[in-house]
């Protein structure tokens, strides 16, 4: 966190030898990197109907940038981003949550060129059983990490595509034991094969994403999106999508645990 808050004063400094290219914008509305729509656990607001078991995965949360900083030809962006993710089952005339699952992130993207840019962050994630599901008889599990992460994010609007990798390094990890001292390898993708045209099929898209966890031996997690974007002025937009998920379960009381399944959602990127 310190390394993210320096970089960000240093860029808020002012350049002796050309002044009026420092620029700082306070509650910028739109955002140098893009939600990355295929990754399961983005921060955002989402409602997704799961087909493996009688379901539902709600998701509240956002990315929220706070400053934009321009100095010379670099232009960077911090933002904070934070998320609770659920699951609620559904039974005969009722239901239960089964986990309840927080994440908080800062960010600070850093724009290179064009089309390169590089994401330094600093994250936590806690995920915990709901009442309900220890009520039920779950044994309680700690799952809580801290971790730092650097991406590279490639965006070509002329082709309509989207890609990024990175690595987060996991620091702190604890279950009931400790994984401190891990890796985690992310990647992925979003592509509009049709963003040529003019009419609405030019907002269909697909896209992709896949994490490998060191302390799993890098067992994968990868899930595959089709879907269809309503975007508003470039800087919010909807999402109706088909998801197929698959391999280590996301939920951090279920690893190592697989699950293989698909999910039809509502997705809001603000």
């Amino acid at each position: 966190m310190k390394i993210i808050l320096l970089l960000a004063l240093r860029f808020i400094q002012p350049c002796e030898d050309d002044s009026t290219s420092n620029k700082v914008i306070s509650l910028p509305t739109e955002k140098i990197v893009p939600v990355f729509t295929a990754d399961t656990r983005a921060n955002r607001l989402s409602f997704q109907r799961n087909f493996d078991e009688n379901s539902y995965t709600a998701s509240m949360g956002g990315i929220f940038p706070l400053v934009n900083m321009n100095r010379g030809k670099l232009k960077s962006q911090l933002s904070t981003a934070g998320s609770t993710y659920l699951t609620l089952l559904r039974y005969d005339n009722s239901g239960s949550v089964r986990n309840v699952d927080f994440f908080v992130d800062l960010l600070f993207d850093i724009k290179l060129s064009k089309n390169w840019i590089m994401r330094l962050g600093t994250s936590h994630t806690s995920q915990h059983l709901s009442d309900d599901a220890i009520i039920a008889g779950s044994l309680f599990k700690n799952f809580a990490k801290d971790y730092h992460q650097v991406m590279a994010v490639y965006q070509s609007k002329k082709h309509g595509i989207l890609g990024y990798g990175g690595i987060e390094y996991i620091y702190n990890f604890k279950t009931n034991e400790d994984l401190s001292n891990n890796v985690l390898l992310h990647v992925g993708f979003e592509h509009y094969p049709f963003f040529t045209h003019k009419k609405w099929i030019k907002n269909m898209y697909y896209a992709g994403d896949i994490k490998l966890r060191q302390e799993l031996n890098f067992a994968h997690t990868a899930n595959f999106q089709l879907g269809y974007k309503i975007s508003y002025n470039n800087k919010r937009a909807m999402r109706i999508a088909y998801d197929y998920t698959e391999g280590v379960n996301e939920i951090g009381y279920y690893q190592p645990q697989n699950r293989n399944f698909s999910h039809l959602g509502i997705y809001l990127d603000f």
